[in-house]
């Protein structure tokens, strides 16, 4: 169609009215995913002031009567949903693949956060065009922190099975969701604890068969809290603190794979926590004996209220000696 040009040539492009049915989305877009609420209060926006800030779109290399976006995908949806005629847009040169992928990261990553599957798939698309792997040139090539970097890496290196699940929800708001991104970020880090630390394990289950069963426990609602996963590696730990033996901790490892509503806070309550709490208990012991036969000598009057806490003491101490099998 024609354009209603109002502008010259300007740094971010030429300013331009556009039917928004002539405007495709790109495919590029780190943000992959809307929240239906969000769009609606847009919706409402424009419907009352308008598009005030111009889409920014360039000529589709395949067919220059087509403008692919580079920003302004809520608005451009919005636009379509109601029937507006033109929507303003400042049309750029068209980049080439990596530029374009680079381009909507810088653009949008002054943005509210996305998803982190989004972000994730985007820096994937980036990697192969580029080539680049490297944490920290990813991080200056997108603008995002090496920290961000770290974490989409690591959730691309669970299978493509889990992703399409996280896909399948990330249009949910997160109180509605199961599949969702910081769930396999734990599930994936106890999962490399199992295979780095139980080799004998990793032996017997492969890492998607692991990662899939530990996601099946918030399928069936058998956790309390993603960081519940955090118990996998306090379970491996207590190996290396003495606390229990390495073959009971193999077989409540293998329970919790083979166990869809077996949590790992259970599983390591079942087998340590006992052993810790004994462990700390040995610690204020000996604390305590030593504070009391420097007390004992150094006093010479004992008040009736210690001689009472102390005789309480002793019963509970006889107690518990008293329930130990000889």
């Amino acid at each position: 169609m024609e354009l209603d040009e109002f502008s010259l040539d300007t740094s971010a492009g030429t300013l331009a009215e556009v039917d928004p049915e002539d405007i495709r989305p790109n495919p590029n877009n780190p943000r992959r995913y809307f929240n239906e609420e969000r769009l609606d209060l847009l919706r409402t926006s424009i419907q009352e002031v308008g598009i005030l800030v111009p889409l920014i779109v360039y000529r589709s290399p395949v067919d220059k009567d087509v403008y692919i976006l580079m920003d302004g995908e809520r608005r451009w949806r919005c636009a379509v949903d109601l029937g507006l005629d033109v929507v303003p847009v400042s049309i750029i040169p068209t980049p080439g693949p990596l530029d374009n992928l680079l381009r909507m990261f810088n653009i949008h990553n002054v943005r509210e956060d996305w998803p982190l599957i989004s972000v994730s798939l985007s820096l994937r698309e980036v990697m192969e065009i580029s080539k680049e792997n490297g944490e920290k040139r990813l991080s200056e090539m997108t603008g995002l922190t090496r920290s961000t970097v770290r974490r989409a890496k690591r959730l691309l290196s669970i299978p493509d099975s889990e992703i399409d699940l996280i896909q399948a929800e990330a249009h949910l708001d997160r109180s509605e969701q199961v599949h969702r991104e910081d769930l396999y970020l734990e599930v994936e880090a106890a999962e490399s604890v199992l295979r780095n630390e139980l080799p004998e394990i990793a032996d017997e289950f492969t890492r998607p068969q692991i990662i899939r069963a530990f996601a099946e426990k918030a399928e069936v609602g058998a956790l309390n809290s993603v960081t519940d996963f955090r118990f996998v590696g306090k379970l491996v730990k207590a190996i290396d603190d003495d606390i229990v033996e390495r073959e009971s901790v193999q077989a409540v490892a293998r329970r919790l794979i083979e166990s869809p509503d077996l949590s790992p806070r259970s599983a390591f309550e079942s087998v340590a926590a006992d052993g810790y709490l004994q462990q700390t208990l040995q610690r204020k012991s000996q604390v305590l004996t030593a504070d009391l036969r420097d007390a004992i000598t150094a006093t010479t009057v004992m008040a009736q209220g210690f001689r009472e806490t102390l005789l309480e003491l002793r019963n509970a101490i006889d107690t518990a000696l008293g329930g130990l099998n000889e």
